[in-house]
């Protein structure tokens, strides 16, 4: 098979999509994020922002058709009554095509690679009806709106199916686009618009280098809600470190930006001081001091609380200890805040058995060790911790902090 055949098989995929995408198409429209220079983000660190021109994103969209109209015709070549399970689906292609995706299971060439990854998103996405597809990468809105409608009319005549179009946007880019595009846009397909505000605290935002300001927050949040899109806004609870009345600030200031805006979902990102981003050298240097488990609780029970509208509540992240939920905000209220109050009622050493056991018993070690990031400094972090709780040592709150600092460090599941 020559290349440009094999290149029929393969789409351009980015780094990421959010928590809620596993049922999405991931369709890459823009390349790594125009702005690249939050403190505590590394994930497009070292690489430049692409733009992708509207007609090699088409062409994406029509590999996609053509392995949906591939995958059809095998499975009636080879006598299966319908699609069952993505592992079936994969090893039936896999078997058919080896000149696309290779018998191997081991040491795959980039090629090979590449088309198992477009073929895995492409079944997943088929077994869940078609119905929602993921833009890439972090601020597809970059786009230019006429650019971003072609591509969305494209997707929706290709595939009739598709019901929900999101993707991750700036504040500050919302706040750029006049209301008619967003309308436009919102008319072409796109449903959800996913805004990393993490704090409405104008000091936060300027030294986390965000590269916003509130005043940003409001007027894009808002305009993208007048023009019908969805908007679900990030927040992050211990954004401002351990640091006293800007701590305050910054949780009071959130929830007032939020209010303004009123969303139509909130999500909780508590922070992780990860080892690849910026943040984490300014906090090795001591001029970042991180927050602890509890203060970012509180921030948590700070913002619930003083939310005067109803919206979609998520927290369905490993760095938020305490919770992991979604629902509506009217709902889940009184049960966040008597969960952080009974939490709060333990003795101050079933708290720090409590937060450990979380880390290592419900997951988050589990993926730091599929990440190959399990090494032996970790491992004596959390075996100290370990000891000093069942001594109730008078170093057990910093020991325990300090593993769960570094399994969190690790990476963000």
């Amino acid at each position: 098979m020559d290349a440009e055949i094999f290149n029929n098989y393969i789409i351009d995929i980015g780094p990421m999509g959010p928590i809620g995408e596993g049922a999405a198409l991931i369709l890459r429209v823009t390349r790594n994020c125009p702005w690249n220079k939050c403190l505590f983000c590394p994930t497009y660190k070292g690489k430049r922002f692409g733009h992708r021109d509207v007609e090699e994103i088409k062409k994406d969209i029509d590999t996609v058709k053509r392995i949906e109209n591939l995958i059809k015709a095998t499975f009636e070549r080879v006598g299966w009554p319908g699609i069952i399970k993505q592992e079936i689906i994969n090893m039936i292609m896999i078997r058919s095509y080896p000149e696309i995706y290779s018998k191997d299971d081991y040491d795959l060439p980039p090629e090979n690679y590449a088309a198992r990854l477009t073929l895995n998103n492409v079944v997943n996405w088929i077994l869940y009806g078609k119905k929602r597809v993921f833009l890439q990468d972090a601020n597809s809105l970059f786009m230019r709106p006429d650019k971003l409608i072609e591509v969305l009319r494209y997707l929706k005549a290709t595939f009739p199916t598709i019901e929900i179009i999101t993707s991750y946007a700036r504040s500050k880019t919302c706040a750029q686009r006049s209301l008619e595009e967003l309308k436009e846009l919102c008319k072409a397909g796109l449903s959800w618009l996913f805004v990393g505000i993490e704090s409405g605290c104008d000091e936060v935002l300027k030294y986390m280098k965000k590269g916003v300001n509130s005043k940003e927050h409001i007027g894009g949040g808002q305009k993208v809600m007048a023009a019908g899109i969805n908007l679900a806004a990030f927040v992050m609870p211990g954004l401002a470190g351990n640091n006293g009345e800007l701590t305050e600030k910054h949780v009071l200031e959130t929830i007032r930006v939020l209010n303004e805006v009123k969303p139509t979902e909130v999500r909780l990102r508590s922070l992780a001081v990860l080892r690849d981003s910026p943040l984490y050298l300014r906090w090795e240097s001591g001029e970042f001091k991180a927050p602890t488990e509890d203060q970012m609780i509180d921030e948590i029970g700070m913002i619930i609380k003083n939310l005067n509208f109803n919206c979609i509540i998520e927290t369905l992240q490993m760095t938020n200890v305490l919770f992991n939920l979604k629902g509506e905000l009217s709902a889940e209220k009184e049960r966040i805040l008597a969960n952080i109050a009974s939490y709060k009622a333990l003795p101050p050493i079933e708290r720090l058995r409590f937060r450990l056991n979380r880390c290592m018993s419900d997951g988050y070690l589990d993926f730091v060790k599929g990440w190959g990031k399990f090494d032996s400094q970790l491992s004596r972090l959390i075996e100290e911790a370990k000891e000093s709780l069942e001594k109730e040592s008078p170093d057990a709150e910093t020991k325990t902090e300090q593993a769960i600092f570094a399994i969190k460090s690790k990476g963000i599941p």
